[in-house]
């Protein structure tokens, strides 16, 4: 018979264990087993549990560190850890990644995994946390083995949901990594198997077909990606998940501008860094800050974009982000230049590109590139503008992503214009208009 990832086989710890460390942390603090226990449990089961011959749930665990005021590391401590202490852990990991707190849910999980014995599900599902703290903190490659090996798990033991959530995981690392094809791959492959499966989760189908939207947008295909994303929301149905459904209105809103619609784009992009505020989603909320400036800059109002692009950068810079954070830089170089504050041009830019020489995303040297022949230009450099915007040509040229091939050579265009070069102009034309037509096939 298959093991069910449900139902948790981990040893308990050796008795007491777990009992003589809240009752440390209690008498540390002076409070009584009555303060502890509040009214969520009998004082004679807190004492049942210090004593070793009671073993709390997760929820109850989660009480006591919260009322003890002990961070989940505190009971991860010792040569044995309770189950409760390993469920915990996972649920605070997640808890971290939600709050954006990469760094933090990736020591967590690191220190869960070194322990012993680890039952193979907890094991998994461990690496499938590890994995998304990768991606949130780089280098995003390393979450590929890591997923490799929780993958190789859950088809041994025949963890079909399990497995679909990896499998989606996995496209969303290589769609990380700019590759589109092979992300687009493990999406679909993700979709197949929760048919195949008869699975009834609609949030994690919805997430799916999000994940599929989003490889429509990065194609420039936006009415597709609009579909997807709808479709996505039809699958949720009435269940309410916050984090998916605020990720859906950002693909939705991120579509709709591509499609020209500003005014829905913003709209969508509103609510949802609203719910990404209420869920305290740090990295997501930059995201959309970055978003939504983006639309305000399309509209002429770089004023409000900047303030929207320091925002966001502000937040992700307390929580340590380094692939995002030279984006919003980038934008608030951008938005400067537009009001034409050449010198805090030039400082944003100077700070978008050392934080993009840190990065792992080549969408954010791509980016810092782009802006900087924009300053040079304004600058009157252009010898430094060609550098730069070649340099953003060549990146371009290394990942699938026909928008950022064509905005790079749009601008490059313009300046060349700007300058007299006629011909050299026509011809990044001509290639901003082929990039923006060469659609893969999703």
């Amino acid at each position: 018979m298959r093991a069910n990832p449900s139902k948790r086989s981990v040893p308990v710890a050796r008795a007491g264990e777990l009992g003589a460390r809240i009752r440390k942390a209690r008498q540390e603090l002076g409070l009584s087993l009555a303060a502890v226990a509040g009214d969520d449990f009998s004082r004679a089961f807190l004492s049942q549990v210090e004593l070793g011959r009671a073993h709390p749930s997760t929820r109850t665990l989660q009480i006591i560190a919260e009322r003890l005021q002990r961070p989940i590391e505190y009971f991860l401590h010792g040569e044995a850890v309770s189950s409760p202490a390993l469920e915990l852990a996972l649920i605070e990991g997640q808890t971290r990644l939600r709050r954006g707190d990469g760094a933090g849910a990736r020591s967590l999980i690191d220190d869960l995994l070194q322990r012993r014995p680890l039952s193979l599900d907890v094991r998994t599902r461990a690496q499938s946390i590890l994995a998304e703290a990768v991606m949130r903190t780089g280098p995003v490659a390393d979450a590929i083995p890591i997923l490799d090996e929780a993958i190789r798990a859950a088809e041994a033991a025949g963890w079909a949901g399990l497995a679909v959530e990896l499998y989606d995981r996995m496209g969303t690392a290589y769609y990380l990594l700019r590759h589109p094809h092979e992300a687009g791959r493990w999406f679909e492959r993700a979709r197949a198997a929760y048919e195949s499966a008869g699975r009834d989760d609609p949030l994690l189908k919805a997430r799916i077909l999000g994940h599929q939207a989003n490889l429509h947008y990065v194609a420039g295909q936006p009415h597709e990606a609009i579909s997807e994303y709808e479709a996505a929301i039809r699958a949720a149905g009435d269940v309410l998940d916050m984090p998916r459904l605020a990720a859906i209105y950002e693909g939705l809103a991120v579509s709709h501008r591509l499609a020209g619609q500003l005014g829905s784009a913003l709209g969508y992009a509103q609510r949802s860094l609203r719910l990404f505020e209420t869920l305290q989603d740090v990295r997501m909320g930059a995201q959309l800050r970055s978003n939504m400036a983006e639309i305000l800059l399309e509209q002429g109002k770089a004023q409000e974009a900047e303030a929207l692009f320091d925002e966001g950068a502000g937040r992700l810079a307390e929580v340590g982000d380094r692939e995002l954070l030279p984006h919003l830089l980038a934008g608030a170089a951008e938005a400067a230049l537009e009001q034409g504050l050449l010198a805090r041009a030039s400082a944003r830019l100077e700070q978008a590109l050392h934080a993009a020489a840190a990065s792992g995303d080549p969408l954010a040297r791509i980016s810092a590139e782009r802006v900087a022949g924009r300053v040079a230009h304004a600058h009157r450099r252009p010898r430094e503008a060609g550098a730069h915007f070649k340099r953003a040509l060549e990146l371009a040229a290394g990942v699938e992503s026909t928008l950022e091939r064509s905005r790079v050579a749009y601008d490059y265009a313009r300046v060349l214009e700007a300058e007299g070069h006629g011909a050299l102009a026509a011809r990044q034309y001509r290639q901003a208009y082929e990039a923006r037509q060469a659609r893969p096939a999703v």
